[in-house]
């Protein structure tokens, strides 16, 4: 057969300038070609060649084709001989059926080439501290950190604080992930790059059905036959302030060449009577010499938005193969129809520039600023008002300041943490209450994992009513409790039926809203009936193991096995118990009655629980090992584990993702109160469970769950003032590791073991990130080597949940009760508290009331700190004795806590 022939036949869905060919057993096999040579793709420093790898950038007969994307065709002259040519992969990375394909390319398919080549600005990763551009571990202590059993960052109850910088240092950032361009409750935001680079996500008109694509602009200078962008982390970033401090989501930048400087900044905004935002952009090019222009790269590709949105193999073709369908219309760039995708202040030309980019270059030079909106919906041209750009920043800036600044109010003397408070309030505004599919739901992320799970979206829930957003809670909550969403048919309903009542008692208990709390009282009598039952169901049938337990359902999330969960019958447990606590507290007589009755129903669930876990505990090792998942089929009806390393099989791996879930709960063992939390943290910390505090998850990070083994800590020093330095580190290391340091955007899975250790495979990362095609991979990203997910709004309110707790802790009693305790300070740095620092804590929600505090630090001058206060109780709440402490770890001075009991308003000194 003929070569052409042959590789139309296997030719996967492209344009007809690529060619997957088909391997057997690693090998294909093509026709020796008349001319002696075969062409492949390359993208960047990855070639989809046949050994031996294709040559670099440099090399003689390297064709660039997409200059932006950086995607080449190289030549490859097979051996001499006869006969059909036998090749085998040869890239410099073996990672996935993905990446390990064979991509032949044809030229004379691939036209117009390009007229400009593309050069940086600045240095890889310049922008980045000193002490982390160091970083480059040799591949034994990658692999011995990867083996180890302990934590090689944060070890068990350090003896002091563990220095921001040097945590800092411990890993390279998530500083290339995904930045959110969003306005309030946006289910189709814009996401933003290091490089400012930036993409918007529409409805796709000529892919499968269901199918997104993202249209991406990249910013770049025009200077002679040359197209200059900034290196990969050598930007200088950072979301802009308010004129009060208040950090809001306009993303800027700043980068230099050859004493050019180029600033930026973007924004999502909704303009006064429009129905739909659009990204907005300012490019301002400054000491430029005639002839440079502003420039923007711009093109499609299929959307990562769902495992199967690409029909056929898996492959890279179709990201590299869609080409743009764009046409100018006067100064707006429209696509084949007729939608606005971009439009401009001034004049521009576009034109081609290669087979799959588009390149728009400015008239303006540096004769000021250049004003680009492009439209996140589909819009047509008659409906994208003109906006007066600065007018519209001002008014963003103005609306996001009062919107994250309603409720609760927080001035720390720490510009990192104050930056992240800000921003994950924005986030949690913006996408984790939207309408997709038809009607207002919640939202797990915001692009990939815009879906709702049912747990984790808890965690906005619990956050807004922390931080005094207690109608938008309300709302969610509300949310959660809908039919649809406590459906007994969906597979996640067993911990559904937990989380939504938990999360709604949560809002109740914070707010001490009585009518609210009987308008869901039906949902949640609904919620423990059901639990109940379930518990009751087919007993006589059961094992005597797990009678009185939810019955048998999948494990949970991925794990589809049939398994008794007791991670989903605490879940449940404590919704049950958390509901019955809102109904003596806040209900009417009835209700509070009816509540009583719950809470012994609950405390015979946790009774059982008990047994079932002293049952199954195996305490033959220190710490004892607590299975979660039991009478698993698949291991012939036998308990999971216990594991010598938790990353070294599937079932350990999500043991280690159940373990905090498990632990956000706080469940106690009513005889042994210490148990089993304190056996599963510390066998998650003693078994390759924890790098710098945070869950790990095969090769990776999966620190989205982190919040469990956090709080934990946190709750733990409430009560044991030792283990401060080792709660404030884990606080601290969810902040620099679970999210990025830039951005502060909390991912899912992001990889760990090489890619954050060592500077080679971190720059291979950072560069193909804009080009990464997300989620394309369901098994690489399970095995933790994908770290390309969108900011979570979950994420986002996990952090401000951890951030609160830090601040203020409620304490509780052996059981796990409110005693009626609040530590102040509980977790935070000391130098919070050197000479003159002053922290301000403004209406902040506890259970037992609002507080409001001031501390003022003179222990140098005067040897004290002062906290002057006001607090205003709950009603429900009257009952209760309160015993607050206020506690100070102040630089260079012992731990003191000062102990008092909360009036309308007062003062409270510490002398030193």
């Amino acid at each position: 057969m003929p070569l052409l022939a042959l590789l139309a036949a296997a030719r996967a869905p492209a344009l007809d300038w690529l060619t997957v060919l088909p391997l057997h057993d690693g090998v294909a096999t093509v026709p020796r070609p008349p001319d002696g040579e075969l062409r492949f793709l390359r993208f960047g420093r990855h070639a989809f060649a046949p050994a031996p790898a294709a040559p670099d950038s440099a090399a003689s007969g390297s064709i660039l084709v997409a200059p932006f994307q950086q995607l080449w065709i190289d030549r490859y002259g097979p051996p001499v001989g006869d006969g059909p040519l036998k090749l085998t992969f040869g890239g410099a990375s073996a990672r996935d059926a993905f990446w390990d394909e064979l991509i032949l390319a044809h030229p004379a398919a691939a036209t117009p080439l390009p007229r400009y080549g593309l050069v940086e600005a600045g240095a890889f990763g310049e922008a980045l501290p000193a002490a982390v551009r160091r970083l480059d571990l040799a591949d034994d202590e990658v692999a011995r950190q990867q083996a180890g059993l302990l934590d090689p960052v944060i070890p068990p109850e350090p003896g002091a604080e563990i220095p921001w910088t040097e945590l800092e240092a411990a890993s390279y950032p998530l500083d290339f992930q995904k930045v959110l361009l969003a306005v309030p409750n946006d289910p189709s935001p814009g996401f933003a790059y290091q490089n400012g680079q930036w993409f918007t996500t529409w409805p796709a008109a000529d892919l499968a059905a269901g199918c997104r694509e993202d249209h991406w602009f990249a910013p770049a200078l025009l200077v002679g036959d040359k197209l200059v962008r900034p290196a990969p982390l050598a930007a200088c970033t950072a979301f802009a302030q308010a004129a009060d401090g208040t950090t809001v989501p306009v993303w800027t930048l700043e980068w230099s060449y050859q004493g050019m400087v180029v600033r930026q900044r973007l924004y999502s905004h909704r303009p006064s009577g429009a129905a739909e935002p659009r990204v907005h952009v300012q490019l301002q090019l400054e000491r430029a010499p005639e002839g440079v222009r502003l420039a923007l790269g711009l093109g499609r590709r299929p959307s990562a938005h769902y495992w199967d949105c690409t029909p056929g193999p898996r492959t890279p073709v179709p990201y590299f193969s869609l080409a743009p369908d764009c046409s100018q219309e006067g100064a707006q760039v429209r696509d084949a129809r007729g939608h606005v995708v971009l439009a401009a202040s001034g004049p521009f030309e576009l034109s081609p520039l290669g087979p799959l980019e588009m390149l728009l270059v400015f008239a303006r030079g540096a004769d000021g600023p250049v004003e680009i909106e492009t439209p996140q919906t589909p819009l047509p041209a008659g409906a994208l008002p003109a906006v007066t750009p600065a007018a519209a920043e001002a008014e963003l800036i103005r609306d996001w300041a009062a919107r994250e600044t309603a409720g609760a109010r927080v001035r720390v003397p720490d510009p990192e943490w104050q930056r992240r408070i800000d921003l994950w309030r924005s986030q949690v505004e913006s996408i984790t209450r939207v309408t997709y599919d038809g009607r207002e739901r919640l939202s797990y992320g915001a692009y990939f994992y815009q879906a709702y799970f049912g747990i984790e979206e808890a965690w906005p829930v619990a956050a807004l009513a922390y931080w005094g957003r207690g109608d938008e809670a309300r709302r969610q909550a509300d949310i959660m409790l809908e039919p649809e969403n406590l459906d007994k048919s969906n597979v996640h309903h067993q911990s559904r039926n937990g989380a939504g009542p938990l999360a709604a008692a949560t809002v109740a208990r914070l707010t001490g809203d009585r009518a609210w709390l009987e308008r869901i009282a039906p949902a949640l009598r609904a919620c423990a009936q059901w639990t109940l039952d379930a518990c009751r169901r087919d007993e006589p049938l059961r094992p005597a193991l797990t009678r009185g337990l939810l019955p048998p359902h999948i494990y949970g999330g991925d794990v589809r096995d049939a398994a008794t969960s007791l991670y989903a019958t605490a879940a449940c447990w404590r919704g049950l118990a958390a509901s019955a606590d809102a109904f003596r507290e806040l209900g009417s007589p009835a209700l509070a009655a009816e509540g009583g009755r719950m809470a012994d129903t609950a405390a015979g669930l946790q009774r059982r629980l008990a047994e079932a876990f002293r049952a199954v505990t195996v305490r033959d090792r220190t710490p004892s090992f607590v299975p979660l998942a039991l009478a698993l089929p698949s291991l012939g009806g036998k308990n999971e584990g216990p594991y010598a390393r938790l990353t070294d099989s599937r079932y350990g791996n999500y043991w280690n993702l159940f373990a905090p879930s498990f632990l956000e709960l706080d469940y106690r063992d009513p005889d042994e109160p210490r148990e089993p939390n304190g056996s599963i943290f510390g066998y998650a910390e003693h078994h390759g469970g924890l790098w710098a505090g945070l869950p790990r998850f095969y090769s990776g990070l999966d620190a989205a769950y982190a919040v469990g083994h956090i709080s934990y800590l946190l709750e733990r020093t409430t009560r044991e003032p030792r283990l401060r330095p080792q709660a404030l580190a884990a606080v601290e290391s969810f902040m620099l590791h679970a999210a990025s340091r830039n951005g502060c955007t909390v991912p899912e899975v992001a990889g760990l073991f090489p890619d954050r250790l060592q500077a080679a495979a971190y720059e291979r990362v950072v560069r193909e990130a804009p080009w990464s095609f997300g989620m394309y991979d369901a098994g690489q990203y399970l095995a933790g080597h994908i770290s390309f997910t969108e900011p979570l709004g979950a994420g986002a309110g996990e952090g401000l949940i951890l951030l609160r707790h830090a601040l203020l802790a409620e304490t509780h009693d052996a059981l796990g009760r409110l005693d009626g305790g609040l530590v102040i300070l509980p977790a935070v740095p000391s130098d919070w508290l050197a000479e003159g620092q002053e922290i301000r804590l403004e209406d902040m929600p506890t259970f037992y009331g609002r507080l409001s505090a001031t501390i003022r630090s003179s222990v140098d001058s005067r040897r004290e700190i002062r906290m002057s206060y006001r607090f205003k109780p709950l009603v429900a709440n009257q009952s209760l004795p309160l015993k607050f402490r206020l506690r100070l770890a102040a630089p260079g001075v012992p731990l003191q806590e000062v102990e008092f009991v909360p009036q309308p308003s007062g003062e409270v000194r510490a002398s030193f």
